[in-house]
This record gives C-alpha cells, sequence and structure tokens, in this order.
C-alpha cells in the first residue's frame, strides 16, 4: 500500500479534527456493547499522529502515531487481534500497554475505501488479556459495523465533494442509517420491543430485553418462533410472520390482542400490541428474515375500555329506572372493562350476615350466585368490609382469609375475587363482587373502576328506590284525590239536585271530570308535567266521539297548571260542540292541532280549534262562565281570538312557551 496515496484518501475525506456526529459515537457504543470491552475507537491513522472520530471509554482524542496500536491493522484485509498486548512483539513496549490506562487486549477492523486503502480502525480494547478473543458473531459484527464506518465516511465525502451528488449521497446515508437501527437498537434499551428473525422457520436472532420481558423472558435465540412461543403460534402469529416472508411487504397490526401463559398454573396475562413486521433482504434483493418492532399497548387499551365502558354505563343509567336492571348494566359494564367469571351486587343484611344477590352477569366459565348465602361460607373477609375496606385476593387457596373454604368457593368458579363495599351512613349495605375462575393479580386500575361503577350504580339503585317509592305514594294520593273529587262530584249532584237549571249541574259534574281525567295524564308523569295530546285525548275522550276529532302536532311536555287550564278549556269548546257546533250533526269535525313558533324573543305555543261540517254558529250573546273560561285562554292570561263562521267555530290560542312547561 503506498503511504502516500493513503494520507491523501484520508484528507480528500475532510474528517480529521471535525466535531463529533451521533452516527459515529452511536458505533462506538455499540461496538463496546456487542464485543463487551471498556473501550471502543474509531481511529484514524495521519502521518504523525492517530486521532479519534469517537471514543468511549478512553479520554484522549488523539495519541502519536508512534503509540498507535492500530496502525498494524494498516494493510490488513480483516481483523487485527492481540489476545494479550504484553506478549505481543509489535506491542508489549507501547507506553499505552505499559503505563496508565495498561491496555492489554486489542480487535481491530481495517476501515477499507473502495479504492483499498485502509484510513483508520474501529477497534474494542480490554484492560484485561483475552485469550480467546471474540466470538465469531462479535467478530462479525465488528467488521459489520466497520463498513458501517466506511459508508458513513463516503457519504461525508460524496456530500461534501458533489453537491450533484446530492440525492444518492441521501439514499446511500439512509441505507447506512437503516443497516444502523437494525444492529444498533436491538441491544438499546429503548421502551419498544425488537426482535430479528431470520429464514422462513423464523428464528430468532436478535432481541431485546422488552421482547424478552413482553413474552415471558423465555430462551428464544437460535429457536423457531413456533417452537419458542407456541401460545403465539396458536393465535395465528405464526401465519403473519409467514405471510410477510412470502410477499415480502410489511405487516401492521394495532391493538392486537396476545395472550400469554407461562405455565399451566398460572393465570393468562392478556395483553395487547401495536407491531410491524418488516422483511429484511440480502444484496440482491431476496427476503432473510422479518423485523418485528412494536409497542406494548396494554395500559392504553384497558384504559380505553374502561373509560368507554363507564362512558356507556352512564348513559344506560340516565334511562334505566328498576334497580336489578341497573345492576345487570352495571355487572355487564365491569364485565366490558375488566372481565371476569360472574360479577353482581349484593345486598348486605348485617344482623344475619348474610348477602342478597337479585341478579348477576356470568360467562361461560362462571356459576351464578343468584340467591342468598351466608357471607362466612366462603371466608372471614367479611371483617375486613364490615371496616370498609376492598377485599382483593389473587388466589383464594394462598390467601388465609378464604384457604379454609377454597372448597366452597371452587362450587362457584372462584379462584380470584374482588369485594368492594359501599357503605352507607358508616355501615357496609352493599358488596360489588367479581369472582375469576383462575387465580389473576388485581390492578389498582380495575379497582379504582370497581369503586367508580360501584359509586355510580349504587347512586342509580338509590334513585331508582326512592322513585319507586315516590310513585307508590303518588298513586296512594292519586286514589285519594280522585276519591274526594268523586266525593265532591256526588254532593254537588246531590245539593244541585232540586235546582231548576239541570244543565248547570252537569257542566259542573262535567268540568269536576275533565279535572279528574287532567289529574290522571299527570300521574303518568308523577305530576311533573304531561303530555299535551295525552291531556288532550283524556278530555276529549269522555265525550264519546271516537273517530270525529283528529289531533295533529308535535310531541310536547307542559306542566300541572297548563294540564289543568288546557283540560278545562278542551272540555268547554268541545261541550259547546256537541251542544250547537260540529258535533251536533254527523257530519261535523273538529281538527285541533298546534305549533311551537320562534320569535326573536321567546318560542310560543299556538292551538287551533277548527270545526267543519255543522251548522252556522254565532257569537253567543251572553257571557256565561263557560265563555269566561274558554276566554281565559290556555294558561288563564287570555290569548284567545274566536271566529264564528258558516262552517263552525274557529277557536285560534296561544301562549309563551316556557310558561306552559312551567312546574
Amino acid at each position: 500500500m503506498n503511504e502516500a496515496d493513503r494520507l491523501d484518501a484520508l484528507h480528500a475525506h475532510d474528517i480529521l479534527d471535525t466535531a463529533p456526529e451521533v452516527g459515529f459515537d452511536d458505533i462506538v457504543r455499540l461496538a463496546a456493547r456487542l464485543c463487551d470491552t471498556p473501550v471502543a475507537l474509531i481511529s484514524l491513522l495521519d502521518a504523525e499522529r492517530q486521532w479519534f472520530k469517537a471514543r468511549v471509554g478512553f479520554e484522549p482524542s488523539e495519541t502519536p502515531i508512534a503509540q498507535s496500536i492500530c496502525k498494524h491493522a494498516v494493510g490488513q484485509r480483516d481483523l487485527l487481534i492481540i489476545p494479550d498486548l504484553t506478549l505481543d512483539p509489535r506491542t508489549q513496549s507501547n507506553p499505552l500497554v505499559l503505563e496508565d490506562p495498561h491496555l492489554r487486549f486489542y480487535a481491530g477492523a481495517p476501515l477499507v475505501i473502495a479504492e483499498g486503502l485502509t484510513l483508520g480502525t474501529i477497534c474494542v480494547i480490554d484492560h484485561a488479556p483475552r485469550p480467546e478473543g471474540l466470538t465469531e458473531v462479535q467478530a462479525d459484527d465488528l467488521r459489520s459495523l466497520a463498513r458501517q464506518v466506511v459508508s458513513l465516511l463516503e457519504m461525508r465525502r460524496l456530500i461534501s465533494r458533489h453537491n450533484d451528488l446530492l440525492l444518492q449521497a441521501e439514499r446511500q446515508r439512509n441505507k447506512a442509517a437503516h443497516e444502523h437501527l437494525e444492529l444498533a437498537a436491538m441491544f438499546d434499551q429503548v421502551p419498544s420491543f425488537m426482535a430479528l428473525l431470520k429464514g422462513p422457520a423464523h428464528v430468532f436472532n436478535l432481541v431485546n430485553p422488552a421482547y424478552l420481558r413482553l413474552v415471558g423472558n423465555r430462551q428464544l435465540i437460535g429457536k423457531r418462533f413456533a417452537e419458542a412461543l407456541p401460545d403465539a403460534a396458536e393465535q395465528g402469529y405464526v401465519d403473519l410472520l409467514d405471510e410477510a416472508y412470502r410477499l415480502g411487504k410489511p405487516f401492521t397490526q394495532k391493538g392486537a390482542r396476545y395472550a400469554i401463559q407461562n405455565d399451566p398454573h398460572s393465570p393468562v396475562d392478556e395483553r395487547f400490541v401495536d407491531f410491524v413486521c418488516q422483511p429484511t433482504r440480502d444484496d440482491k434483493g431476496t427476503v432473510t428474515g422479518i423485523f418485528i418492532e412494536g409497542s406494548d399497548v396494554t395500559e392504553h387499551v384497558l384504559q380505553t375500555r374502561r373509560i368507554a365502558a363507564l362512558a356507556d354505563l352512564s348513559e344506560q343509567l340516565r334511562d334505566l329506572i328498576n334497580a336489578d336492571d341497573i345492576a345487570r348494566a352495571a355487572a355487564e359494564c365491569m364485565n366490558q372493562a375488566i372481565g371476569g367469571s360472574c360479577i353482581g351486587f349484593g345486598k348486605v343484611d348485617l344482623e344475619k350476615e348474610e348477602i342478597d344477590v337479585p341478579v348477576d352477569w356470568c360467562d361461560a366459565s362462571g356459576v351464578s350466585v343468584v340467591g342468598s348465602h351466608h357471607l362466612r361460607s366462603f371466608g372471614s373477609y367479611i371483617e375486613d368490609l364490615k371496616r370498609g375496606q376492598t377485599v382483593v385476593i389473587p388466589d383464594v387457596k394462598i390467601d388465609p382469609r378464604t384457604a379454609s373454604q377454597a372448597d366452597s368457593l371452587e362450587k362457584v368458579h372462584c379462584r380470584a375475587l374482588l369485594n368492594l363495599p359501599i357503605m352507607v351512613r358508616g355501615v357496609l349495605d352493599t358488596v360489588i363482587f367479581v369472582l375469576n375462575a383462575q387465580a389473576r393479580e388485581w390492578t389498582s386500575e380495575e379497582i379504582a373502576l370497581v369503586r367508580q361503577v360501584g359509586d355510580r350504580t349504587h347512586g342509580a339503585i338509590a334513585r331508582a328506590r326512592a322513585e319507586q317509592e315516590q310513585h307508590i305514594l303518588n298513586e296512594e294520593l292519586s286514589h285519594r284525590m280522585k276519591n274526594t273529587l268523586a266525593i265532591v262530584q256526588a254532593i254537588a249532584t246531590q245539593t244541585l239536585r232540586e235546582v231548576s237549571e239541570k244543565d248547570a249541574v252537569t257542566a259542573l259534574t262535567q268540568r269536576i271530570g275533565a279535572l279528574s281525567r287532567a289529574h290522571d295524564a299527570l300521574l303518568k308523569k308523577r305530576w311533573a308535567s304531561a303530555a299535551l295530546e295525552d291531556v288532550a285525548k283524556a278530555t276529549l275522550a269522555a265525550f264519546d266521539q271516537a273517530g270525529r276529532f283528529h289531533l295533529e302536532g308535535p310531541y310536547l311536555q307542559i306542566g300541572p297548571r297548563a294540564t289543568l287550564s288546557l283540560s278545562l278549556l278542551l272540555h268547554e269548546l268541545a261541550t259547546n260542540a256537541v251542544k250547537y257546533g260540529a258535533l251536533s250533526v254527523p257530519e261535523g269535525r273538529v281538527t285541533i292541532t298546534w305549533t311551537i313558533e320562534n320569535s326573536t324573543e321567546e318560542e310560543t305555543l299556538r292551538m287551533c280549534w277548527a270545526e267543519t261540517g255543522g251548522p252556522p254558529v254565532d257569537q253567543p250573546s251572553g257571557k256565561g262562565f263557560g265563555s269566561r273560561l274558554i276566554s281565559m285562554g290556555l294558561i288563564g292570561t287570555g290569548g284567545v281570538e274566536l271566529g264564528y263562521h258558516q262552517d263552525g267555530l274557529l277557536a285560534s290560542m296561544e301562549a309563551p312557551l316556557s310558561q306552559m312547561q312551567q312546574p
């Protein structure tokens, strides 16, 4: 090798005395890690010195050429390995060997550029002799890293000397970066898991610690994927690898389920992963293996499930009014979020130390526990529940609170359990339970979710029970009020039986009846409101004119005051129609319509009573109670326009919607 040509080539690369660069620094760190040495250097040999482009474990940035060990690699085509520097004639008198830092072992790969010239070496050094030198894999890795260094050097030269070749240099750099990542990332302590599989049988060649943690720290290197991870093979992952290898195309999955069980006696660990299978190729473009890279997203998936389940439960609880339905919805929510073989709620009778389970949810492996049970028949943890403590038992056969009752628990397929007490004024009232057919660890997130479900469900059940009690009370009040109205009606009839104006007596009793029917409509909505259409139908049904009334308008809830006013108003209009208007002849009809109109100030309810097919009607000359009642309008404040036409009466009424819906 011509030394002048070698030095010219070195200077042409314009690399000496340049600032540190991440690519070179990564390579020496990786070299030290792969070869298990404290020192790794990228050494460039100038005429009077050797300068280190990157270094780890060695303080000086350069040394005199006379102290260089790397100079002995110049002209070699392969590794220079010196197991003990004190025994080799070329290095035994070197100050770096005899004095601090007392170098003893050396292995260097020459940096040979395309012209066949050696610019320096990438070397690894130890402070202790290594008679065995490097392993075959380490030696091959060091050669690969030397090629990576040369690639980086060549790219720097192309970029600095040839702007017109910038695009080609970019491709080379990307290729070098990719090859570097394939080697370096396997051993970096990164959060994502990585593995390199070789050949169509998918033999493990390299794995990183994150991958080992994911699969339960099994022995993988040198084994086929299907042999090393039979559980993954059963879940179809070998088929995915086969397809990626055969087609030579990357394959990506998001949130893929991976259930792992290291032995038949341990619980199944359900994981979720995002990953990509990237085929690797040789220089000819032939697929040689699969590179797997991904992340464990289990917590994200489970958290998403928990949030979705809670949101869904909240939606359901707004509509459910039955306590058993509420408990069932809560059990299904917990199954969706954390799973279990049997989930439910139980009301506790502390005096008897019994729990009554009205409903539960079970999967295929679960056994229903609906019914009453003595709490101590399943262990002594009732004492913890009484104190308001959550009971978390990963394995009932091991926990001292349940070990003696493990056989009883096994009958209901319970190997692990979670019991969360709900206290009312400091006293145990209800227990939420999750039973699991296999032993399992309960996470703090799962316990927190059960607590959230418990709080929401207990409140919803309390609301449902209170509403049920209120409904019973309303029914009782309704019964008494209807009896009172019936008595009033009877008293009025008896008191006014001698009155000559029988129409007035009839009108009074009918108006009392209209109030009673309005009361019934309100009772359906527990006196909070009533549907306008229901009020109208109930009032008009008393006139036995089926098919002669046509009602049309949007669904609308109105308040108690408006309900009573509207009932009396429609009753008077219908009474007049029967006596004098459209309903006094067989062909007459009445159409009742209502709309909601928007204005700049507020929404308004407009209602129209239109009679057709009846005799001509005239405006009454008098102003009796019925006329005054009609003129009071929808809520007793007016807003009525009456039209007397040849075809019948036309009444238009309006009132602010807010007042119509006022409680």
